[in-house]
């Protein structure tokens, strides 16, 4: 029977280091980073309209789920006119009440509202409502900030609750503000205001309630 032999094993490392080149390609081999920049989604931050929390969203996307609640958001523009017949608006989008437009029983929640025609019903914007004509609005309103334009004179029959506001036109309303009324040159507010300042221009009016 033929007698074998085994031959040493011949290590090219010492205690475990290896060589230069070995380390090397096996760092290579085992490296996640790419060489190539990656690009970031551009992002907006948005408040949920069922639970109130804040979150970020693709800038481009048309709907998105609120990481918090889950509910589905509804991100798009919607223009509102004579033959809508949905009253009902949920959107992390702007809300434009077109010309001409007659509309009682809204319910609106949306980011920015700009309103040319005639409207009633709770409003919530968690950014701008302006009203550039005149409009008597019975129902909730809540915005960050409310604008009346020259133009517009505008009733708010039940209280109003904003972060700040600016009248150049005419507003009847009560309104609570966590921050500054503005009143311009030209315009009127009527009402009792609870804020932390009522700032009125030269030609501006201010007129509370009699007691």
């Amino acid at each position: 029977m033929p007698e074998y032999r085994t031959e040493p094993l011949n290590v090219p490392y010492v205690s475990g280091i290896l060589p230069e080149g070995e380390r090397d390609r096996r760092v290579a081999l085992t490296s996640f980073r790419s060489a190539a920049p990656q690009s970031r989604v551009p992002t907006r931050e948005v408040e949920c309209y069922e639970c109130g929390r804040r979150s970020h969203v693709p800038s481009s996307a048309i709907s998105a789920g609120c990481v918090h609640c889950h509910a589905t958001l509804n991100m798009e523009d919607v223009e509102l006119n004579s033959g809508t017949r949905n009253l009902t608006v949920r959107t992390l989008g702007n809300v434009m009440v077109a010309p001409g437009t007659v509309l009682s029983h809204l319910s609106v929640v949306c980011r920015n509202m700009t309103v040319y025609g005639r409207i009633s019903g709770n409003i919530r914007c968690t950014q701008e409502l302006c009203f550039r004509e005149s409009s008597r609005v019975e129902g909730e309103v809540r915005a960050r900030r409310l604008v009346i334009d020259r133009a517009a004179e505008v009733v708010l029959t039940d209280a109003v609750s904003v972060r700040e506001a600016l009248v150049e036109g005419k507003l009847a309303a009560d309104v609570r503000a966590a921050g500054v009324i503005r009143v311009g040159r030209d315009g009127v507010l009527r009402g009792r205001c609870d804020a932390a300042d009522i700032a009125v221009e030269p030609g501006g009016q201010y007129i509370p309630p009699r007691d």
